[in-house]
C-alpha cells in the first residue's frame, strides 16, 4: 500500500525528514527511523527494511513523502513560472504534443518524470528523453501553487495526507 504525506512550513527542505519520521509513526509504528543509506545515485533506503520504501520532495514550503512497501518515487513542486523556453527543453516530443501550454500542466508532467526516475533510480537528464506517462501506477495531484505525482507498483492513492507543521515538528 502507498501512502502520501505533505507538509506546509517556512522551508520544505527542513521538513521532509521530520515529516518522513511523522509518516512513518503512523503507517509502519516506528518510534525511531531506522538507519538510511543511499543509492550510488543518492537515492535514500533503509537498509535494514528492504520491503519499506520512501521517496521525499520539497519544493519552497511544501515537504512531500511517499512509504510504500515497493519502489516508489514522489515529486512536488511549488509553481514558479520559468523560462519559457524550458518547455521546449524538458518536454519530451510526446509530451509537447499533449501539454496545454499552462504552468499547472508543465508541473504535472515535471512531477510525473520526477516520481518515475525517483522510483526507477535513474537520470533525470536530459529530462527530454524521460517520457511520460510511465507505465506504472501513478497519479498527480494539484493545489493552490502547487502540483505533485508519485509513481508506485500498486494503485496509488486518492489523495495526499496533509500534515499540521506543529504535529510533524513536535514529532521528530
Amino acid at each position: 500500500m502507498t501512502c502520501l504525506f505533505a507538509v506546509m512550513g517556512e522551508d520544505g527542505k527542513k521538513l521532509d525528514w521530520p515529516l518522513l519520521a511523522a509518516a512513518c509513526r503512523r503507517v509502519w509504528s516506528w518510534e525511531v527511523l531506522p538507519p538510511v543509506e543511499r543509492s550510488p545515485r543518492g537515492k535514500p533506503f533503509f537498509p535494514d527494511e528492504p520491503v519499506k520504501c520512501f521517496s521525499l520532495s520539497h519544493s519552497g514550503g511544501y515537504a512531500l513523502c511517499a512509504l510504500s512497501d515497493g519502489p516508489v518515487g514522489a515529486d512536488i513542486e511549488r509553481f514558479v513560472p520559468r523560462r519559457g523556453r524550458l518547455f521546449e527543453t524538458a518536454l519530451s516530443q510526446g509530451e509537447k504534443a499533449a501539454f496545454d501550454g499552462t504552468w499547472a500542466d508543465f508541473f504535472r508532467l515535471w512531477t510525473l518524470k520526477e516520481s518515475w526516475v525517483k522510483r526507477e533510480d535513474v537520470p533525470l537528464y536530459p529530462p527530454r528523453l524521460v517520457e511520460t506517462p510511465p507505465p506504472c501506477p501513478h497519479a498527480s495531484y494539484a493545489g493552490e501553487g502547487w502540483a505533485a505525482s508519485v509513481c508506485c507498483d500498486d494503485p496509488p492513492p486518492e489523495g495526499i495526507v496533509w500534515l499540521n507543521l506543529k504535529e510533524v515538528l513536535s514529532e521528530s
